[in-house]
């Protein structure tokens, strides 16, 4: 196949929007029984309301099996929480700005606590795999590096003529997504989605992720990471 053609399991267009804010956090045990309260009541509904989704939050699975980690010592946060917005700019617009400086007591309070938090806002790149339109699925790994100017190139060919390729094949493997984060600690990020935490085992999954193409990444403290959905957006699904 040459390079950028895409195959009928990819997706040149988007079917959700292209914006994603992916907020990274852990928190001390006196504060997370009222986690997602607060993001069910406080963070959900005004974002829904001016257009944003789909949007959940997950824990992280441990031990998971996911390649190599840049520095394996450092456990991945406990929490991310992730916002499809329409567009990048959405994420820098009136409405959603709004929210963000005028934040109600508890709002302003949970921001306090969070430690350890990484906040990516990002652009999605296509092609990819494209899923569900309402929701993120249950299950999702997390790639957050950068790549040395020197290294761009071939792991964006790679990318594009074998992994993603491959991924199309994958059992279980609802979307995949690439972006590149206008504010966060890495510039790259994918986002993998999965219907059950049992499609990570399984050996087209794990070939790929043994690929020595990630040896290329300067991978993000704890990453890469799989998480597993806790709470949706979506009310009907709670």
């Amino acid at each position: 196949m040459a390079i950028g053609t895409i195959s009928e399991s990819m997706d040149s267009a988007p079917r959700i929007g292209t914006g994603l804010l992916a907020v990274f956090c852990d928190l001390a045990p006196e504060w997370q029984s009222d986690f997602r309260p607060w993001l069910a009541e406080d963070m959900f509904p005004p974002r829904v309301a001016i257009g944003f989704g789909p949007a959940a939050s997950f824990d992280v699975i441990e031990g998971a099996a996911l390649g190599a980690v840049a520095e394996p010592q450092r456990k991945p946060q406990a929490y991310v929480t992730c916002y499809v917005a329409p567009t990048l700019g959405d994420l820098y617009g009136g409405p959603y700005q709004g929210l963000r400086t005028k934040r109600a007591p508890r709002d302003a309070a949970y921001h306090q606590r969070m430690q350890n938090q990484a906040r990516y806002a990002a652009a999605w790149v296509g092609a990819g795999i494209e899923g569900d339109a309402r929701h993120l699925a249950p299950v999702i790994v997390i790639d957050r590096f950068d790549l040395p100017p020197g290294e761009i190139q071939n792991f964006n060919i790679w990318y594009e003529t074998e992994f993603l390729l491959a991924c199309a094949d994958i059992p279980g493997l609802k979307r995949l997504r690439r972006y590149l984060a206008m504010e966060g600690p890495e510039r790259h990020l994918l986002v993998t989605e999965f219907a059950s935490e049992q499609d990570l085992d399984g050996s087209a999954w794990r070939a790929l992720r043994a690929s020595g193409q990630w040896s290329r990444c300067r991978f993000a403290p704890g990453a890469p990471a799989a998480y597993r959905k806790v709470l949706d957006a979506d009310p009907e699904t709670r």
